[in-house]
């Protein structure tokens, strides 16, 4: 495969890999929700099949101008699409549309009440057996239990303070989020927790100084 100009530079994730090895010849049409770094995710899922298009999504339209500028010098703008779009809106593309969703480190910003609408949505944009990879933070993670995090039982959203800045984020449990996914249409083929040190910067150069737990999950759309 084909090195990325700036692969050098990026810190590697099991995460991402592990969503990218998940990925078959078959899936051809891929929603991104919550572009990569970079869109470092999305332009390793391109070069890997010739014919596979992606559209990748965020709400932030600095982070989508910066992934923009990456994939043009990959010269793969006509096989990824970069847009700002909310998942937690009702989405523009036709029923059973893609083969493959994946939705890494995103879903988490999503209060209870926005969740499961987001994941109904990307349940009928899926085609039947068409396939999700999720990672959300974990319960586990050590913001759950700063003493000055407040956590509201009706959202389910923890807010912190790091650095200066306030956060907030749905951290799940297995139970939780397997809940979410099966509730809305999904099959679950594997669920798992695991530790990845995360980065802190958008250009995923800058190590944060704390590990992460992380929930992976794995599903179809079951009918």
């Amino acid at each position: 495969m084909k090195n990325l100009s700036f692969e050098h530079n990026l810190r590697p994730s099991v995460s991402e890999n592990n969503g990218i090895g998940l990925l078959l010849d078959q899936d051809q049409k891929i929603y991104s929700v919550g572009i990569s770094t970079g869109g470092a995710a999305e332009i390793r899922m391109a070069l890997a099949n010739s014919s596979r298009k992606i559209i990748a999504t965020t709400i932030d339209p600095a982070g989508a101008a910066f992934a923009k500028q990456k994939i043009e010098e990959e010269r793969l703008s006509l096989r990824i699409e970069v847009k700002v779009e909310d998942v937690a809106r009702p989405l523009s593309y036709p029923d059973g549309f893609f083969d493959f969703v994946y939705a890494r480190l995103v879903l988490h910003y999503l209060p209870m009440n926005e969740l499961d609408p987001a994941l109904k949505e990307l349940h009928r944009v899926l085609r039947k057996d068409g396939k999700i990879f999720v990672v959300v933070r974990s319960s586990r993670c050590a913001e759950v239990y700063d003493k000055e995090a407040t956590f509201d039982p009706i959202s389910r959203m923890t807010t912190y303070v790091s650095e200066g800045h306030s956060y907030k984020r749905y951290f799940h449990t297995e139970e939780s989020i397997q809940s979410h996914l099966e509730s809305s249409g999904f099959r679950i083929n594997y669920i798992k927790t695991y530790e990845e040190r995360l980065c802190v910067d958008f250009q995923r150069t800058q190590l944060s100084r704390q590990v992460d737990t992380l929930i992976e999950v794995f599903a179809v759309r079951k009918d």
